[in-house]
């Protein structure tokens, strides 16, 4: 298990503003979990009983069709709050699952509540992230639009992902997620097959490399202009 300490912490994005007096209270309190790839962080089935926030690594967060079908709605790094149900014991709406191995920060929801009580700047944090997500939703709705061709849709989620977990390569930008095509076909909400010749189009078209199960954007900028016309 890796170590956090309240410096390390500080350079993440929910914890930037707060205290460190307020982070170490938080760590002191919760509990640091680790889920190896492809464990369930939480389920549908799941009542939120802790307000987890990611440390280390990437998650996919999603939702089940009503035909079984896996919709990954965000891929998440760390510094993130995974939780959208603080106040309520309800049943999660939402499913998440570790994309590598992660280390989540889980504190109970009544110790959490009352930090927020006690801190507006957490308050503002979990603001911050909620807007974040919505904005986020607004970009997902416009860019799963049913007359939207397969391969701008997949343009658009490539260049958003390289984006948040892209790294410069020889060829280009990498994105660090170990991806599947049927795990872009789940982000893209269309059938594998139909990623999979999109994917080849983007690559005829000098956009997209894949290879050893990494996406390399040779173009970013191709990319954008490519998903916008």
């Amino acid at each position: 298990m890796e170590n956090f300490t309240v410096s390390r912490l500080q350079g993440q994005q929910f914890f930037s503003g707060l205290s460190e007096k307020r982070i170490q209270t938080m760590l002191d309190t919760g509990r640091i979990q680790t889920y190896r790839r492809k464990e369930p962080v939480f389920s549908d089935r799941e009542r939120a009983y802790f307000v987890r926030i990611l440390l280390s690594g990437q998650v996919s967060v999603y939702n089940l069709t009503r035909h079984g079908n896996r919709k990954i709605i965000f891929f998440l790094g760390q510094g993130h709050l995974l939780n959208h149900d603080i106040r309520k014991t309800a049943f999660t709406a939402l499913c998440c699952e570790a994309v590598t191995e992660v280390q989540v920060l889980e504190i109970s929801r009544a110790d959490f509540l009352k930090f927020m009580e006690e801190d507006f700047s957490l308050t503002c944090a979990v603001l911050e992230e909620y807007e974040r997500y919505l904005w986020r939703l607004t970009h997902q709705l416009k860019n799963t639009a049913g007359n939207m061709l397969t391969e701008r849709k997949i343009a658009a989620k490539l260049w958003k992902l390289g984006r948040d977990f892209g790294s410069p390569c020889k060829d280009g930008i990498m994105i660090s997620l170990p991806f599947t095509i049927s795990l872009m076909a789940d982000f893209a909400g269309v059938p594998r097959e139909n990623a999979s010749r999109a994917c080849k189009r983007l690559a005829a078209r000098g956009l997209l490399i894949y290879r050893n199960r990494r996406f390399i954007l040779p173009n970013p900028d191709g990319l954008a202009e490519f998903y916008k016309m």
